[in-house]
């Protein structure tokens, strides 16, 4: 059995809009390294500056480098009927995969994980980041997130994997095996917990957040879909790097499942359930100065949550919502933003027909009032 231990450099962190922008490729027998490759590629794309400033590749680098057709072959034939190595391997492998189906090559590689591996054979570390595995492996790591510097301390890493548990590595190979199409980051032992039975799964980050929630007729089945279309979009592979855990909860039917997605989308709204979140109009209740100095109240359709002290579902609640403000504090109908008309005023006498200082002032301290006792009540 070969390896290809790979390592590239891209423009951004998704394969479906970035282009490769340097590859390292080791050939191992499972001994040693026989053969390496390594090349800068012209992305034929601006490199953004804060990519430059991670690795050290410049535009200007890469001008006269070779354009990724021009190495197409040569990668291919180097990858092609050999495991595919890499720390986070779906990264790696969307990126050359999708770039080689653009010139007609179809990359079907077994893949090995060595974030994958080293959480299994090297239990117990705070962090699986090439970084950090190198500095508590004692891995010299030159070269920092080049290609040929990562690729050099992940054959190292691959090496020690080797000597300590040739096994496990075999077992992820197997035909079957689960481990590869995996998240890097989420734990195997959590994925088997799963029934085959209905239920609501939920996926968590770093952080314990859930950032994924979603409804099965079997847990198990639903969940390994997930993990088996190794997109090249930006959605999938910013979903799969950020699961690091995975909780269900067991349900009577798919109906029962049904009602419990709905129930905790709407009360988690989590970061990846975007089709199921749909399009919710958000109102709130703003406040602003008219030409006369009166605080006016307003309902408003926002863009952001941020531009309004007190939200509402809709414009129903909104108006309800100003009407009881105008009740309990006696407000102005048309300042309080609910009549256009002076003729709706509830007294004939109405404040908003008079603009002296007095009136004004004694107007917007209950106003101010209103709306200090709405936020506290919103806040509870």
């Amino acid at each position: 059995m070969e390896y290809a231990i790979v390592d590239i450099e891209t423009t951004g962190g998704h394969a479906s809009g970035n282009g490769t922008t340097e590859v390292c490729i080791h050939l191992h027998d499972g001994e040693k390294v026989f053969k390496q490759y390594e090349t800068l590629i012209n992305p034929q794309a601006h490199i953004p500056y804060y990519i430059t400033g991670l690795t050290g590749i410049t535009n200007e680098m890469v001008k006269n480098a070779p354009p990724f057709s021009d190495v197409a072959k040569e990668i291919f034939e180097l990858l092609n009927n050999r495991v595919f190595v890499a720390h986070s391997v779906n990264f790696d492998y969307s990126f050359l995969k999708n770039a080689l189906k653009q010139h007609e090559y179809e990359l079907n590689c077994k893949k090995l994980c060595t974030v994958r591996l080293s959480r299994k054979i090297f239990p117990g570390f705070s962090s699986y980041s090439l970084g950090n595995l190198c500095g508590s492996l004692e891995i010299p790591l030159n070269n920092r997130h080049r290609a040929g510097g990562d690729a050099a301390a992940t054959v190292i890493l691959f090496e020690k994997l080797l000597q300590a548990d040739s096994e496990s590595i075999f077992k992820f190979l197997k035909r079957g095996s689960k481990e590869q199409a995996l998240p890097p980051n989420l734990p195997k032992a959590e994925f088997e917990k799963l029934p085959d039975t209905p239920g609501v799964y939920y996926f968590l980050n770093k952080k314990g957040k859930v950032v994924y929630v979603g409804k099965a007729v079997n847990l198990k089945k639903r969940v390994s879909i997930h993990f088996t279309n190794n997109s090249p979009a930006k959605q999938k592979q910013d979903f799969m790097r950020e699961i690091f855990h995975l909780r269900f909860t067991v349900c009577e039917n798919e109906q029962e499942a049904l009602a419990l997605e709905t129930e905790e989308i709407k009360k988690l709204w989590p970061q990846f359930n975007k089709a199921q979140k749909g399009y919710v109009p958000l109102f709130g209740i703003v406040h602003y100065e008219d030409q006369n100095g009166f605080s006016r109240l307003g309902l408003k359709k926002l863009k952001s949550k941020r531009e309004a002290p007190v939200l509402v579902r809709s414009i129903l609640e909104g108006h309800e919502l100003l009407r009881s403000l105008v009740a309990e504090h006696e407000l102005c109908l048309r300042l309080a933003g609910i009549s256009k008309s002076r003729e709706h005023c509830i007294e004939t006498n109405c404040v908003c027909g008079k603009t002296n200082k007095r009136s004004v002032s004694a107007y917007n301290r209950k106003v101010k009032k209103a709306l200090d006792d709405l936020v506290l009540v919103s806040e509870k």
